[in-house]
């Protein structure tokens, strides 16, 4: 390998996602802030922690996630101890590891200069750095389809080479364990094999067999099919009741309004308005010029956009299915501004005169200015998120020390913020680890389960913070046994009259 092959694999190999990973680190409050999202960070958790403690996925802790996001976090701290900070580091290493591939996959496909601008424009867009130390599960799912992506564009780059079918294979598994993290990639699926069809359908016309147009597509789906039911046999999570009908039942589009999704899927194209304006120009451009080898992410993009307005609810972690596709367009639109920006004074062009002869490279090139000035908008945006976050911490902690004060009394927490027993090191009864908002307003868990809850487990501590459905379930039964302890804007904490007595005593 000669020195300059040898300094490009270790930027591209080392350099970035290890600056990534330790930007990141310094950059977000991954100790300060005591969650990051409201309800899925502390779902997570504690689900892991039951699992942890030998609690069965789906028999016991009702779950309506796939299985191996949990597995591997509960494997995870075995090694490096059951904290918040371990687990956040684990969601960044994820995050790394999409960076990597993404930055990969442009490499491939648009060249190293637009890899590294592209993987820049996708760290600071919307939202990314906040979900990549999040305990939740949506961007590990997509690390994992990311990946797969980068796979089956080094066997697209490799496909004349002795065993370059390997590369399918592996992408197949790759996306197998996607879907076993989280099964809101599969909308993926058939976009891929239609990727593999269009590109070895081009490779037919070169003197490929007929037969091999589809050979590739079904290697890859016989790969993806084997790995996810392999790993859903192991973890017993092929059960339609709590992984597809929870999400898919006619109370859940009830109870969430479809105009709320379009709204805000809406909404999330415009928090990155500039990476839109030139993806609009790389998608005209391809159009154009019939560049249809380039046309994969604006599948992603259209279908994703489909999916989503048509889903519910939507939440604003999911705009990752979008944010991926429209950056690496964006960063194509970019490459478009090259012709523009190689001209001798060429800020010179921008004239009120010029702006009727504009050309596409020009046209470009004014997008790409427009997004390097809001560019320190959009960090001092998250800057000031930050600081919001770390400061209701303070308001967080509050029920923590509570908690804490009588954890010696209490075997069981019912609440509906689960993140709080977990940093007390307490458990939630199973049943109840994963009570979420679709569960809760969909109705998808009765008053009469809920209180069966209390009659089988008799928690010592109550805490209701988000929901307004489980109060009103509970409003009763809690005035009779339970005494109010605390209050403020984030919830009440309650504590069992007999335990009260108790410690007290």
């Amino acid at each position: 390998m000669s020195a300059n092959k040898l300094k490009i694999f270790l930027l591209f190999n080392f350099l970035i996602p290890a600056s990534f990973f330790i930007f990141t680190i310094y950059f977000m409050p991954i100790e300060q802030v005591f969650q990051f999202d409201s309800s899925d960070e502390g779902i997570e958790l504690i689900k892991t922690s039951l699992y942890s403690d030998g609690f069965a996925m789906y028999t016991q802790i009702w779950n309506d996630q796939p299985p191996l996001s949990t597995v591997i976090l509960a494997s995870w701290f075995r090694l490096f101890g059951k904290s918040i900070y371990s687990a956040r580091l684990l969601t960044l290493t994820y995050s790394t590891i999409l960076v990597w591939s993404f930055c990969q996959t442009l490499r491939i496909h648009l060249g190293k200069i637009p890899a590294i601008i592209g993987t820049l424009l996708l760290i600071i867009s919307c939202n990314f750095l906040r979900l990549s130390i999040s305990v939740m599960i949506g961007l590990q799912s997509l690390a994992m389809v990311m990946l797969s992506i980068f796979t089956l564009s080094l066997y697209q780059q490799n496909f004349d080479k002795e065993k370059s079918k390997i590369f399918i294979i592996i992408s197949g598994g790759l996306l197998g364990i996607s879907l076993q993290i989280k099964l809101f990639t599969a909308f993926l699926v058939p976009l891929i094999i239609f990727e593999l069809l269009q590109f070895n359908w081009k490779k037919r016309c070169q003197g490929q067999s007929k037969w091999s147009i589809f050979f590739d597509a079904m290697l890859w789906l016989t790969a993806f099919a084997s790995v996810f039911i392999i790993i859903g046999v192991f973890c017993n999570s092929l059960t339609y009741e709590q992984l597809l009908k929870s999400h898919l039942d006619n109370n859940v589009k009830t109870a969430f309004p479809i105009g709320n999704s379009l709204s805000l899927v809406l909404s999330f194209l415009l928090q990155d308005f500039d990476y839109l304006l030139l993806a609009i120009l790389a998608i005209i451009i391809i159009f154009q010029k019939k560049q249809w080898e380039k046309s994969f992410p604006i599948i992603w993009l259209v279908t994703g956009y489909i999916v989503l307005i048509n889903h519910r609810p939507v939440w604003y972690h999911h705009y990752l299915l979008l944010s991926i596709p429209l950056t690496w367009l964006a960063t194509y639109g970019l490459t478009l501004s090259v012709d523009f920006f190689q001209q001798r004074r060429w800020y010179s062009q921008f004239k009120p005169s010029n702006f009727k002869k504009v050309t596409v490279s020009g046209l470009a090139a004014g997008f790409v200015i427009f997004s390097i000035f809001v560019t320190p908008i959009k960090l001092g945006v998250i800057i000031l998120e930050n600081h919001k976050y770390i400061e209701q911490s303070k308001d967080n902690i509050q029920f923590v020390n509570i908690m804490l004060k009588y954890k010696k009394y209490t075997k069981w927490v019912f609440t509906d913020c689960p993140i709080y027993a977990f940093y007390s090191g307490l458990r939630v009864p199973p049943e109840i680890a994963v009570l979420s908002n679709i569960r809760i307003e969909s109705k998808s868990i009765t008053p009469k389960e809920i209180l069966s809850v209390f009659e089988t487990y008799h928690p010592e501590q109550v805490l209701l913070c988000k929901s307004k459905t489980i109060r009103n379930y509970l409003n009763s039964y809690i005035h009779e046994h339970y005494l109010k302890t605390d209050e403020n804007h984030l919830g009440t904490h309650y504590l069992l009259k007999e335990t009260q007595d108790l410690s007290r005593s």
